[in-house]
C-alpha cells in the first residue's frame, strides 16, 4: 500500500482566498473561475493576462509525427499534400509536422496511412517535447513511462530509439490502455511492453530500476483550454488539490523507481505552478538525492520555471523547469521538469 498524501493540507497551503476585482471582471467575461485568473493576474500581470486569455479562445493545429521506421517522411508528406493536406516542418523536431491546413475528407486522423500505422497524431506540438528531453536520438535504454495512454509519448521515445531497448508503458485506466495497444500494435514497435496498474503501487510490484522513466502525470489540463473550454470551470480549488495530492504520490513512486544517474522527466499539461513547481519542491525537500537539472539541450526559446510564488515556491532551482505558453509559444501550455538521482 503507498502513503497517501493529505489534500486537505495542501490544500490549505494553496488555497488562494483574496480575488481582486479585476480576477472577478476578467473570470466574468471569459468564463473562468475567478482564483484562476487571480492566478494568471499575479504571474503575468494584467496586459499579458489579457494575452494569454485570447490565446486560449484561437485554436491550435495538431501535429503529425511521421513514424520512419516503416515510411521515408518525404514520400509521407508528399502523400499527403496529395490528399489536399498542407504540412510545415517542426524546426526542433525531425519527426514533427504541423498540420496547417487539411482538406474535407479524409480527417488527419482517417487516411490509410494514419491506419497504416506511418504517422501518429498528436493534439500539438509541445508533447513532442519530453520525450526529445528524456532521450537522444539513437539512445538505447530501458525506459518507463508511467502513465503511457494513450501513447503518443510511448511511441515516441521507441522511435528514438530505434525500435531497439524497452519502453515499459504502464497506466491504470483501461479504457485508455486499450487506445495505447492499439497505437502500438497500428504502429509496429516491437520494444514496448505495455502494463495495467497503479504506478503508485509499481515500487512494491517489480524489482527492477529505470535509467529513463518519463511521467505525464493526470492533471488539471489547464494549458489546453483552447481545445477543451469546460477547463475553465472544471477544476475548483479543492479538486485542484486533490489533484496535486496525487501528482506527488505518483512522483514519489516515480523517484522509487529510478535507478542511480537516472533522469526522470515529469510533465503536465497544465500551467499552475501548483501542479508543477510546488509538487517538485515538495519532492525535493524530501528526497536528498534528487536533483533538478537543466535540459542537455534547447530546442526553442521555451521560458524558464517559477522559482517564486506566493508563499508555495521559493527555490531558485526550478528556474531549470521549462514551460510553454500559447501566447509566447503558439501551443498549449506544458510544464516540464527534469530530475536527476545522485
Amino acid at each position: 500500500m503507498f502513503l497517501k498524501v493529505d489534500w486537505k493540507k495542501i490544500y490549505y497551503e494553496i488555497k488562494i482566498t483574496k480575488i481582486s476585482s479585476d480576477a472577478h471582471k476578467l473570470a466574468k467575461k471569459y468564463g473562468y473561475l475567478p482564483y484562476m485568473i487571480e492566478r494568471y493576474l499575479e504571474l503575468f500581470g494584467y496586459d499579458e493576462t489579457i494575452e494569454l486569455l485570447n490565446s486560449f479562445e484561437k485554436k491550435v493545429e495538431p501535429v503529425i509525427r511521421c513514424n520512419d521506421l516503416l515510411v521515408d517522411c518525404k514520400w509521407l508528406i508528399n502523400r499527403l499534400e496529395e490528399l489536399g493536406f498542407e504540412l510545415k516542418h517542426i524546426p526542433w523536431s525531425i519527426h514533427g509536422y504541423r498540420v496547417i491546413k487539411q482538406p474535407p475528407r479524409p480527417s488527419i486522423g482517417a487516411t490509410h496511412e494514419y491506419l497504416k500505422g506511418y504517422y501518429y497524431v498528436h493534439r500539438d506540438a509541445a508533447p513532442l517535447i519530453p520525450s526529445l528531453l528524456l532521450v537522444k536520438q539513437g539512445e538505447i535504454a530501458d525506459v518507463l513511462d508511467g502513465c503511457a495512454a494513450p501513447g503518443g509519448k510511448a511511441t515516441h521515445i521507441a522511435q528514438l530509439m530505434l525500435g531497439k531497448g524497452l519502453v515499459v508503458a504502464n497506466d491504470l485506466v483501461l479504457y485508455r490502455i486499450k487506445a495505447l495497444i492499439g497505437h502500438v500494435l497500428r504502429m509496429g514497435f516491437r520494444n514496448i511492453i505495455v502494463t495495467w496498474s497503479d504506478l503508485r503501487k509499481l515500487p512494491r510490484l517489480v524489482n527492477k530500476k529505470f535509467k529513463k522513466i518519463l511521467l505525464d502525470v493526470p492533471c488539471s489540463a489547464e494549458g489546453t483550454i483552447m481545445l477543451d473550454p469546460s477547463r475553465k470551470k472544471k477544476t475548483n480549488q479543492r479538486d485542484l488539490a486533490r489533484i496535486v495530492a496525487k501528482e506527488i504520490e505518483l512522483l514519489k513512486s516515480g523517484i522509487e523507481l529510478l535507478d542511480k544517474d537516472g533522469l526522470l522527466v515529469y510533465t503536465t499539461c497544465s500551467i499552475a505552478p501548483e501542479e508543477n513547481e510546488y509538487v517538485i519542491s515538495k519532492i525535493t525537500e524530501r528526497f536528498e538525492d534528487i536533483e533538478l537539472v537543466k535540459p542537455s539541450k534547447k530546442l526553442f526559446e521555451w521560458c524558464n520555471g517559477i522559482t517564486s510564488y506566493k508563499n508555495i515556491v521559493e527555490n531558485r532551482e526550478l528556474g531549470k523547469c521549462i514551460r510553454t505558453y500559447p501566447h509566447r509559444h503558439n501551443m498549449i501550455g506544458m510544464t516540464i521538469c527534469l530530475l536527476k538521482k545522485k
